[in-house]
């Protein structure tokens, strides 16, 4: 009975704070102290993002949207560099007088009284705007602002009229640190003083039920090198890779502070997602060389108000990757007892709109048409009068992989860092048909998934312009890789520089340079001819393109790998459009190697021996 009659006085301890101050927090122990006691940030002025104000003072943003629906919240956007035109209020055209409405013209059409302007910093949405805006907020999570009011300015006389229209979502919004310690101060006189006793002492008085892990309080820069020395060599075999991850990581403590492992939780890494990572800029070392910073707060800050990139999602997404990971190992380790990233795992680091639109402005790729093949295959380098070296005697313009991995594209299907990594080994002869042998039987070598392993026959074009006596040559000479001439770096294995001289080959060529033409566009042509006019089955296509094959059974377990041979009798109509090329001259593929080795072993960036 004193045990219900405690609970019965605990639960309208909780109903006199959500009637005296929000109806729709849950009011957890851990956010009534933070009512209470309230957070260092709030007392250092300015504005703070909403979402970063709701988490530190234990609230929702709903909850903060709903106060300032009523009244009692000011709400702000930062602008960067936004042109646009300045003018009083009452310079507006009158729409409705009953409603109080205005037109609010473009640029173009812009009042006699204003002046053209580029806003940088907070500006907020006008007085009279603040509640409809918050409602909008509210039910549809979004809302469009025409104007803006200057929040340096001790009225709202003056607005600023953007010549975008702006779509703000409460991820963009922010608040005065001031007015929001200003409304956690009357909530936290709204506790009821039996309430916030009884969560202190209930705090005090909480007894683990087994020793508390000493882990759990290491720092977090200390337990991210504890992490990198004793787990990522595991996974990752490149040092240099390893110290990328690390500096990633370390971005963490950089801008939420070297908390103990322990202390971590959902809203943190989220606030750090959503708040900081968002501002990082891509490139992040030329912004060090061009503006002498030391750390990414200084990178930040010098870029502000410019048009440098910032971090792209997918590299940010990586970075979150990174930290869920590393957070799953304390886990697993018993150095925390929950994993904060349990709640953000399966989140993007973009919202459901931002989302859309990116989806509606990516370009799917294309397969090239055969007038596309013939004008890539009818380029210089496909003609042996220019196989020549330049003035200085080297041949930075012709390597053999300018000349063989668009034709091992077209006619295999390969994905190209596939075919870049591929070792002298791996192109053998089975019952007289020459194939690829993709696979990860080396520290170097990287694939997309389990199904990419697979044999690929070679089609007798390959075979006629000189392939299969080209790996013999290179054997002879002591190589080990099909292309020797290719450095390794951590990101794009031995891909980098074919992607980058395949990009500018295309570009050249007059093809677009908006993702819909790329090397993987011979993947496609492959994929279409095989599945659309040959007779090929499709559990075979499958397995020669490397994709998962169905979900049956008798798909994935009982049927057995198709041989080369067998395949090989399905790919003759490969090369459409192929025009006449010069077949690969070995004297010049041996010079062009041993130039391109000799640069790249003599400071290029090259971490591996000759072949």
């Amino acid at each position: 009975m004193l045990a219900a009659e405690q609970i019965a006085r605990w639960r309208r301890h909780l109903f006199d704070l959500d009637r005296l101050s929000l109806m729709g927090p849950s009011m957890t122990p851990e956010n009534i102290l933070k009512i209470a006691d309230g957070h260092p940030l709030l007392l250092a002025g300015g504005y703070i993002p909403l979402v970063q104000a709701a988490t530190i003072i234990g609230l929702t943003t709903h909850d903060l949207l709903r106060q300032a629906a009523e009244g009692r919240l000011a709400l702000h956007c930062r602008l960067q560099g936004e042109a646009g035109y300045r003018t009083p209020f009452w310079s507006f055209e009158p729409d409705d007088p009953e409603l109080g409405t205005v037109l609010v013209p473009r640029t173009c059409y812009r009042p006699p009284e204003s002046k053209l302007h580029r806003a940088f910093g907070m500006y907020r949405i006008p007085q009279d705007e603040t509640t409809s805006a918050a409602n909008l907020l509210l039910t549809e999570g979004a809302v469009t602002i025409l104007a803006f009011a200057d929040s340096s300015a001790s009225t709202d006389d003056l607005a600023f009229v953007p010549e975008r229209i702006f779509e703000l979502t409460d991820q963009l919004i922010e608040v005065s640190a001031v007015e929001v310690d200003a409304l956690r101060r009357k909530m936290a006189d709204a506790l009821p003083p039996a309430a916030l006793s009884a969560v202190r002492q209930a705090q005090r008085g909480v007894v683990p039920q087994a020793p508390a892990n000493a882990k759990s309080s290491l720092p977090l820069t200390q337990a991210i090198e504890e992490y990198c020395k004793a787990h990522l060599p595991q996974t990752i075999s490149s040092p240099k890779e390893v110290a990328r991850i690390r500096n990633g990581l370390l971005l963490l403590a950089e801008f939420e502070g070297d908390l103990a492992i322990g202390q971590f939780s959902a809203d943190i890494l989220r606030s750090f997602r959503d708040t900081h990572l968002a501002q990082m800029p891509a490139k992040e070392n030329q912004v060090r060389q061009k503006f002498g910073t030391s750390t990414m707060t200084e990178s930040i800050l010098a870029i502000e108000g410019s048009d440098w990139p910032r971090m792209s999602p997918n590299e940010r997404d990586v970075r979150m990757q990174w930290l869920y990971r590393m957070f799953r190992w304390f886990h697993a380790q018993k150095w925390i007892p929950d994993d904060p990233c349990t709640g953000l795992r399966g989140e993007s680091v973009l919202t459901k709109s931002q989302r859309k639109m990116a989806a509606v402005a990516r370009k799917d790729r294309t397969a090239f048409t055969e007038e596309e093949v013939a004008k890539i295959f009818a380029a210089p380098v496909y003609r042996a009068d220019s196989w020549k070296a330049t003035q200085a005697g080297t041949f930075r313009t012709f390597q053999p992989f300018h000349y063989w991995l668009p034709l091992l594209g077209l006619f295999t299907g390969a994905r190209i860092g596939e075919l870049c990594q591929l070792y002298l080994d791996d192109v053998r002869c089975e019952e007289g048909v020459w194939f690829i042998d993709i696979n990860q039987r080396s520290v170097d070598k990287s694939l997309k998934n389990e199904w990419s392993k697979r044999h690929v026959p070679l089609h007798p074009k390959l075979v006629e312009l000189g392939f299969v006596g080209w790996c013999d040559h290179l054997r002879k000479a002591g190589y080990k890789r099909v292309f020797p001439e290719l450095s390794w770096n951590p990101t794009n294995r031995y891909a980098k520089e074919p992607i980058r001289a395949m990009s500018q080959f295309l570009e050249k060529l007059g093809m677009p340079r908006d993702g819909t033409k790329v090397f993987h566009s011979f993947r496609h042509g492959v994929n279409d001819l095989l599945q659309k006019r040959s007779s090929m089955p499709d559990i075979m296509r499958k397995r020669m393109m490397g994709h998962e094959p169905g979900e049956g059974v008798n798909e994935r377990h009982y049927l057995s790998e198709p041989k080369p041979k067998e395949i090989y009798g399905f790919i003759g109509e490969m090369g459409g459009g192929l025009p006449s090329v010069s077949p690969f001259n070995l004297t010049v593929g041996s010079l062009a190697i041993g130039d391109a080795l000799r640069r790249k072993n003599g400071g290029r960036g090259a971490s591996e021996y000759v072949g």
